[in-house]
């Protein structure tokens, strides 16, 4: 299968992947261990009980890599990359993986929802939608039922399906555009998802359409457009005579927009999101969760920068991401994700809590 060219032109990306998805693991270890008991009191405690902000960097990262083909194409004036191209490798990329760990994870360890009657949904991804009502384990323990952390790869999906109606609706205002520069009104229109998905975060998504739009890329918009808006800009310098500063400065100081963006991290995971124990959940904590929302994007969008523009150059942070063995781990980023869960569950039914202190039956 021929490998798409943003995939080639952003290697570094994939040790972004697996950094996100080894953040997700060492954030669901903290579930089965002692940050799981209360609030964060501690600054290594609030540093790893954040870990969750892997999510926002996968959903940037596929909204870049999987909408900038089509950018470039319109914008060099090639002919659009096939829809029916992207569909079959997205399915092929997704479900063969997800449908084997979540089959072979019903049998060991036995995790709940794939042979029951609500099958349909955990093997069809809908379980953000409120369209059945889980029973049985899937009711009692949600740690336990199917692969937990897939409520984000179905939101995935879902985005999956909408980015050739984006792609279609962002061609059509470009042609209507006659002069002047197509990144404004571009940005304009991707900053539309942005706002939407703002006041869906500050909602309670209990049920019906709140559940569903919480649980989609409209409510997770912001992270999406941020990816989208980053394609776009990074075709945009491409074709420019000459490079903008902010560019030459990502591009040379690569340790600029890390240095923000881990900066901001620390600063909101220490100061202002203590003492809430392990993350921040729209239904427990609507009053940071927004904030913690917006921040999230920006900081994996700041650490995003110099694996975008001038991948190819200096600086100890490139070196990081073209290891071997970041680079492995984005390579195995996904099974990463779908198998921690069940690996956990096991261990866990094992009694590996109680074989050593704190995290260390996880390592």
């Amino acid at each position: 299968m021929e490998v798409p060219v943003s995939h080639l032109r952003f290697p570094l990306f994939d040790s972004l992947r697996g950094i996100a998805a080894l953040s997700i693991l060492v954030f669901h270890v903290s579930l089965f261990t002692v940050f799981f008991a209360g609030p964060v009191d501690s600054v290594p405690g609030a540093i790893l009980a954040h870990l969750n902000i892997g999510v926002p960097f996968f959903f940037l990262l596929s909204a870049f890599l999987l909408y900038r083909p089509f950018v470039a194409a319109r914008v060099a004036g090639r002919d659009r990359p096939s829809f029916s191209g992207y569909a079959e490798r997205r399915f092929l990329r997704i479900a063969p993986a997800y449908w084997a760990a979540l089959t072979i994870a019903a049998i060991v360890p036995g995790m709940a929802g794939a042979f029951s009657g609500d099958w349909w949904a955990y093997y069809g991804l809908l379980q953000n939608l409120p369209i059945f009502t889980p029973e049985g384990a899937c009711a009692a323990d949600t740690q336990r039922c199917a692969i937990p952390p897939a409520w984000s790869l179905a939101i995935e999906v879902l985005f999956y399906a909408m980015l050739p109606l984006i792609v279609i609706a962002l061609a059509w205002l470009g042609r209507r555009r006659r002069t002047g520069s197509w990144l404004v009104p571009e940005l304009a229109a991707i900053s539309i998802l942005a706002l939407v998905s703002l006041p869906i975060s500050a909602t309670w998504p209990i049920g019906g359409i709140a559940q569903a739009l919480h649980f989609s890329p409209i409510g997770t918009g912001l992270w999406f457009a941020l990816g989208l808006a980053l394609a776009s800009v990074s075709v945009w310098v491409e074709h420019r005579a000459g490079e903008p500063a902010w560019v030459r400065t990502v591009r040379t100081k690569p340790w600029v927009s890390l240095t923000v963006g881990l900066g901001l991290y620390l600063a909101v995971s220490i100061f202002l999101l203590v003492p809430y124990p392990l993350a921040t959940y729209p239904l427990r904590d609507l009053d940071v969760y927004p904030f913690e929302f917006v921040s999230f994007g920006l900081i994996a969008l700041l650490v995003m920068l110099p694996a975008t523009f001038g991948a190819d150059g200096g600086g100890s942070y490139r070196r990081f991401l073209r290891h071997r063995v970041t680079t492995w781990l984005g390579l195995v980023s996904y099974g990463i994700f779908l198998w921690q869960f069940p690996a956990l569950i096991l261990l866990f039914d094992l009694g590996a809590a109680d074989w050593w202190p704190g995290m260390s039956f996880a390592v």
